[in-house]
Formats: C-alpha cells, structure tokens, sequence
C-alpha cells in the first residue's frame, strides 16, 4: 500500500511538417550547448541498487517544491515505483514542500545539520552547487554510460560537476509567452504564433493594451506575468539583461568564464538599460504587471500573458477541465538589437549524503527518471522530458503549441550561467529584481550593489574547475 504524507510548510511559492526531425535537431543541438559544461566521465559498471526485502519498511523524507503539479507528478511516478517494482512496496516515502525560494537553502540547512532527509528536488544549475559543498551523493554508481545516453546531453552536463554524475533530470525547460486569447481577442492584439516573436517594445504595447480597469482606475487585469510563481529568480527574469546583448557579447554570456565575475557583465550599459525597461513594468502610468507578484494571476485570468514553460499547459488542465481556458503562445520577446534567450534546464533529484537508504533512494531516482516515471511525470506535469526517446516520440511536440517549444529549445535556448556559486547568486539576483519593482532607488545604483554582493559571496569558489 502506498503511504504518503505531505508537510506543507507554507502555501506561498513557487511539426507541422517537421516531425520527428524537428526533434532530432533538439538532441543535436542540446549536445552542442552541452559543451559549455564539463561532460560527465563514464560511469563505473553500474551497482544494482539493493532491494529492500519485502518484509522490511522503509520511511525515505523527500523535500521537493509547493506545487500542485509538481506533487501530482511525484505521487504518481511514486506509485508508478511500487507497482513497477513490488520490492518496494512497504517503502514509505514522506513528503516534506516547501515554496521555490525556500527549497534550495533548506537542502543545504538540512544537510548540515545531519538532518533526516533522503532525497530532494533541485534545479539544474545548483547541483554544481551542491556538489561543490558536498550536500549531494555522486551516482556514477547507479547510472551507466548506456543510461545516460537516454537523456539528452547538455541534461547529463548540468547534473554533472567535474566529471562526475550526481543527479539526472526530469525535465527540459524553455519559457515562452503564453497569452489568454479571449483577452487578446478584446484588445485587438494577434500575437505571432511562432519561436521568432515580437521584441520588447512590441510586446509591452500589447500588454498594455489587455490592461483593464474597473469604474474606480484600480487594475482588474493586468498585462504581465514574467516569470512562474511569485519568485523573482534568474530562471525567467534573468532573461532580460541577457538579451539586451548580442549573442556572444559580455552581456549576453551575463558572467565571465571564471563563474564569478559579474562586473563588466552584468552591469554592461544595455543590462542597466535592460534592469530599467523591467522596472516600468511595475511602476508608472504605463505599468503592466503588479509589485506584488500573485499566484496563479494568469491561470485565475488576472493576467493576460505570461512567460512560463509548457508545463503552464499541465496547470490549465487541472485548473479548467472543462477546456474553457482558451489560451496561445508566442515567442519569448528580447530587447531590439539583442539576442533572443530561453533558459534551458530544470529540476533534477538528488540524494542527500545523509540518508541511510541511499540504495533504495537510488532505485527511486532511476525510475523517476527512467523511460516508465517519465511518462507518469509528463502525464502529470505537460513539460518538455530530459529523456530523448520520449521527446521524439510525444505526439505532443508535433503540433502547436508545444511545438514551439521544442524549436525554441534548439533555436534559442542557452544554459543558465554555470557556477557553483548560482545559489548564493540567484539569492542576490532575486532581491535585486524586487528591489527594482518595488522601491524608488536608481537602478545602476541597485545594480552595481548586487554586482558586489554577488561577487563577494562567489570569491570563495575561485579555481573551481581547476
């Protein structure tokens, strides 16, 4: 019998024609990207993680994300687990959630603590992080060379560090800009249906157009939702500085190859003036989106558009089944001039160096992130898989809109900066970004302070990858 209890600490946040070779070209293409990380080395002939006997019960804490989705997908791949696999059947797997700006210090908290924690769900980019600070189990052990040809590369690349697997990927990522079309409809606004969308300027005329007021001047609907949830991390709103510059250049790389230096990156002139366009987002007559982010604001239809990934699709299907949420997608904007960006990467489970049930922690992860989990997971879950096969074989990314997904992917997704430093700099980078939407000080002055901060928290990692 499956046993889950869930302890919610806090309830705030979080083709065509192209076919199968538009798919292909994913892979190809993410295999170029992963050049900008160290692949992983080939793994040791794998272990096979020991069963637990059938007799015996085993409790495993898993910390993973305040979600409904992501929750949904991590009961059903769960269950998926037991009947799947029956000596893991009297595994009792207690889930602990907790909201997006939480979950990535509470790891490290916990790990420090000798706290009783097994496994946890962690973004891409901090698993270097975690590796680093020894708050992660490598599991060159329990994946082979043949199982990590299963996902595309620049995954395997992200939950590597030096050489070494630590963690796979359930997940893909690309954010584009979802609108409400009954709401488009009424503004007389027609997006592009397409990865090459509208830039900047273009795409704030619209948002202001779907603005709407009541009787007394107070917004009922706002424009703009730039990011998931309510955080105000790099993952979204670091897209904006980045594109402000040409593909290549300084600002668009958004820190130097060293993974800690961010001045002369971060606040070139085109990120200032980048960190300023967000700002009127907030404040001001033409403001399009509120200081105070809202949950859900686009799926309760309080926002009309809203940059996001596709797994936006999974929440609208549990929100209106009916199918009365009539909804499109476009291009993600970039500043003129600039170079189009999508984040790619995200969520991956780890072990904790902790847990006292790492084998069967490890068989957990493998079928999670294996051909039969990842199908639950997407079932749930409506985002692009870090697994190639079934990338190339959803009949999903063959039509709109989630074609434009896998296109953008290949076309104008890029890693997040690649530092073991990126927790302590998104942390930095998310009180900048409210400080911007929030308060009345200069923004180079903002910027150049974060710029500080974020470099003397990173110092200690210099000669990381050495």
């Amino acid at each position: 019998m499956v046993v889950f209890r869930i302890v919610n600490l806090r309830r705030t946040d979080s083709m065509n024609k192209q076919g199968l070779v538009g798919l292909m070209v994913v892979a190809v293409t993410l295999s170029l990207l992963a050049g900008c990380a160290a692949p992983a080395a080939a793994p040791a002939a794998a272990v096979p993680a020991a069963a637990a006997p059938a007799a015996e019960a085993v409790s495993m804490q898993f910390l993973i994300l305040d979600d409904p989705d992501t929750i949904a997908g991590v009961n059903a791949t769960i269950e998926g687990w037991k009947k799947s696999q029956p000596e893991y059947a009297k595994v009792t797997v207690n889930l602990e959630t907790v909201p997006f700006g939480d979950l990535f210090p509470k790891v490290e908290t916990a790990v420090a603590a000798g706290a009783n924690l097994d496994l946890f769900l962690a973004d891409g980019p901090d698993i270097k992080h975690y590796a680093y600070n020894k708050a992660i189990i490598s599991l060159a052990k329990y994946f082979t060379a043949d199982d990590l040809k299963g996902f595309l590369p620049i995954n395997v690349a992200a939950g590597s560090y030096k050489g070494e697997f630590y963690s796979p990927g359930i997940m893909e990522s690309c954010s584009l800009m979802f609108y409400n079309q009954d709401m488009t409809d009424a503004a007389g606004v027609k997006p592009p249906q397409a990865v090459a969308g509208w830039t900047m300027a273009e795409a704030k005329a619209a948002w202001q157009k779907t603005v709407q007021k009541d009787a007394g001047g107070n917004v009922s609907v706002w424009g703009l939702r730039w990011g998931q949830g309510t955080y105000w991390g790099d993952y979204e709103h670091g897209l904006v500085r980045r594109s402000a510059g040409p593909k290549g250049s300084p600002t668009y790389q958004g820190m130097a190859p060293d993974g800690i230096t961010f001045q002369g990156y971060m606040d070139t002139p085109e990120a200032i003036a980048a960190f300023t366009e967000q700002r009127s987002w907030y404040q001001g007559d033409g403001a399009v989106a509120p200081k105070e982010a809202i949950r859900d604001t686009y799926f309760n239809k309080q926002t009309a558009f809203m940059i996001t990934p596709d797994n936006a699709i999974g929440t609208i299907n549990r929100m209106h089944p009916d199918g009365s949420f009539k909804y499109g997608v476009t291009g993600i904007p970039a500043i003129a001039k600039g170079g189009q960006i999508c984040h790619t990467d995200s969520w991956h489970f780890g072990i904790s160096p902790q847990s006292k049930n790492q084998d069967v922690a490890a068989a957990l992860v493998k079928y999670m992130t294996g051909p039969e989990g990842a199908k639950i997971w997407f079932d749930k879950v409506k985002q692009l898989p870090a697994r190639i096969e079934l990338l190339n074989t959803l009949p999903e990314y063959s039509k709109y809109p989630q074609n434009l997904f896998s296109q953008a992917v290949a076309e104008i997704g890029d890693p997040r900066i690649q530092t073991p430093g990126y927790t302590e700099y998104q942390q930095v980078f998310a009180e900048l970004m409210q400080n911007l939407a929030q308060s009345d000080a200069p923004v180079e002055t903002l910027v150049k302070d974060a710029v500080g901060k974020i470099e003397a928290a990173l110092a200690k990692y210099k000669g990381w990858d050495k």
